[in-house]
């Protein structure tokens, strides 16, 4: 098999390791897949060695929850050993708010972890992951692993109990906990999420205020990456287009049972392209509109993406 050695050291290889957690979010789109089996470790290993020959420099261990894994520590021990010059762990923090855990997994080699915490606050993140206590795990982790120096984001699933908050979120996480990034994740209407949908659910161009006052005060603390998943460039004004990744987020997602190339972007028969999108120049890096998403709300904010306005002018 070949494979661009070049292209794969600037790209970051996901193993998903399992989908088993010990959370329970009411907006989890992955129900269905939590009973599947997990790659076992010697799958796991072989997978870390093979994402390596492939050229790849960054990996990233998720899940599900990776933390809960007996395993993790040795398959991040191995990720270091073999070359990896980032060793990224996606967690929703709660075995992280041990400090002999958190310390001990810093030391294995990873050094960077992406945070899943859904509200500025524990009302609103536990009630969301429905486990009492988590927003607290969660923050001690994160301080924790800040503590001994590694790298800190946070993402948050945008919901109808939290997108009202989302500057406030901002203010929380880069101002007062220093995290260095912040994904705005809009859901898929799966699983739980669309079983969910009618006290969870939220318009994107209801929750759209919210979204950008956020990024605005985001880019004004400079943080490095503040990026917005699931939600078309149609509905931002041309400046905020590159905080959009969609086809540009070029990852390798290796879960169980299935590999997957720019996961993203995933127009492969999970996308609508109504007819508002067949002029856009950025249809192919978006791909259109969630099938699920549409299910629930329909197509009507769907339009031409909006232009940039020309020098002086400033937009209607």
């Amino acid at each position: 098999m070949s494979f661009d050695r070049k292209e794969n050291s600037k790209r970051v290889y996901e193993l998903t390791l399992g989908y088993a957690c010990n959370c329970n979010c009411a907006f989890c789109s992955i129900t269905d897949k939590k009973l599947r089996p997990p790659k076992n470790t010697a799958e796991a290993l072989a997978d870390i060695a093979q994402a390596r020959r492939e050229g790849f420099r960054t990996i990233g261990f998720g899940g599900g929850e990776p933390t809960i894994r007996p395993d993790i520590l040795s398959l991040t021990s191995f990720a270091r050993k073999s070359g990896f010059d980032t060793i990224r762990v996606q967690t929703n923090g709660i075995m992280l708010s041990y400090k002999d855990f958190a310390r001990r997994l810093v030391e294995a080699g990873a050094d960077y972890f992406k945070f899943s915490i859904h509200g500025h606050n524990a009302a609103i993140h536990d009630r969301l992951t429905m486990v009492e206590g988590s927003f607290a795990r969660a923050l001690g982790g994160l301080r924790n692993v800040r503590a001994l120096g590694a790298r800190t984001s946070v993402d948050i699933v945008i919901t109808r109990p939290n997108y009202r908050f989302l500057p406030q979120y901002v203010e929380t996480f880069a101002l007062r906990e220093g995290v260095s990034g912040i994904g705005f994740i809009y859901p898929i209407y799966e699983g739980s999420m669309r079983a969910n949908a009618d006290w969870l659910g939220v318009k994107m161009s209801e929750a759209l205020p919210y979204v950008t006052e956020a990024l605005a005060l985001a880019r004004g603390v400079l943080i490095d990456r503040h990026i917005v998943f699931n939600m078309p460039y149609c509905l931002f004004d041309a400046e905020l287009h590159d905080l959009i990744p969609g086809g540009r987020l070029k990852l390798k997602v290796n879960s169980p049972g299935q590999v997957e190339e720019n996961v993203f972007l995933n127009s492969q028969g999970s996308k609508l392209r109504p007819k508002a999108c067949a002029a856009c120049p950025k249809l192919e890096d978006c791909g259109g509109i969630w099938k699920t998403y549409a299910a629930v709300f329909g197509l009507s904010e769907i339009k031409a993406p909006r232009k940039k306005p020309p020098a002086g002018k400033k937009a209607a």
